[in-house]
């Protein structure tokens, strides 16, 4: 089938299954979001002040090696802490799609079932986007401080964002149904996750790809809408993926 078919029929099948449920799984993100929004305001918080009591107590340098490794540590373990939640979400959607009973608690069902496992796979996946997306962090937090831009290094840090976003977009499109996995076989060990994840998207990744970028047009529409339309389009952009997951472990289209 045809990548173009295929994406629709997802697209499709997420539209019916959402049909008269819409209410529920916004609320759910809804409350997802705002646990995401205190969360990431607390790691600033606490990023802030962690740095500033060791800047105190042991008179080290604000612009010194140790302050600023931390600057990027600490949020970089915390994010692992909140992607946790991508299990219990991918949980929900599978729930949704399948007809299954969906709650908001099952949300959180990474960090009460399993939460090591759960841990150490967000620590696996976060990890791959901290690398990856690395040098634009360095470019915003150089970008900050304009008297002391060195344009060889910005011109450096950002052929190296290039280079790692090339090699990102197909690795992550390989470790995409990680998540799922985990849910589906829970008695696979993380490396053993990851290595069927990408078994499974073998020659899929690019029909991946497209179903992705599909929503780009959408998403625009949404942000237009003063993020409104957000409300609608992150739902369905999840029940697709989570359709898209179930499609993909089908016998019949795994040959």
């Amino acid at each position: 089938m045809k990548t173009s078919a295929k994406c629709t029929i997802l697209k499709n099948s997420a539209k019916t299954v959402l049909a008269g449920k819409y209410y529920f799984v916004i609320m759910t993100l809804l409350f997802s979001g705002m646990i995401t929004l205190l969360f990431n305001r607390f790691a600033y918080n606490l990023n802030e002040h962690v740095c500033v009591t060791l800047i105190n107590l042991l008179h080290l340098d604000a612009a010194g090696a140790t302050i600023i490794a931390l600057s990027y540590l600490l949020p970089f373990f915390l994010s692992i802490l909140l992607n946790v939640m991508q299990v219990g979400i991918c949980l929900y959607f599978l729930n949704v799609v399948s007809g299954n009973p969906f709650y908001t608690f099952d949300l959180l069902y990474g960090y009460h079932h399993e939460f090591g496992k759960s841990f150490r796979l967000s620590a696996a996946l976060t990890f791959l986007s901290f690398v990856c997306f690395l040098p634009s962090d360095v470019m915003m937090d150089l970008y900050q401080d304009r008297a002391s831009v060195n344009v060889g290094l910005m011109l450096f840090l950002a052929a190296l964002q290039i280079a790692l976003v090339i090699l990102f977009i197909p690795l992550s499109l390989a470790l995409s149904q990680s998540y799922y996995v985990m849910l589906d076989y829970p008695n696979l060990s993380v490396p053993e996750i990851l290595k069927l994840s990408m078994k499974i998207m073998q020659g899929k990744k690019k029909q991946l790809f497209y179903v992705q970028l599909s929503f780009l047009p959408v998403f625009f529409v949404g942000i237009l809408t003063f993020g409104f339309g957000l409300l609608w389009l992150i739902p369905y952009r999840n029940a697709t993926m989570a359709l898209y997951y179930l499609d993909l472990m089908r016998p019949t289209d795994r040959t």
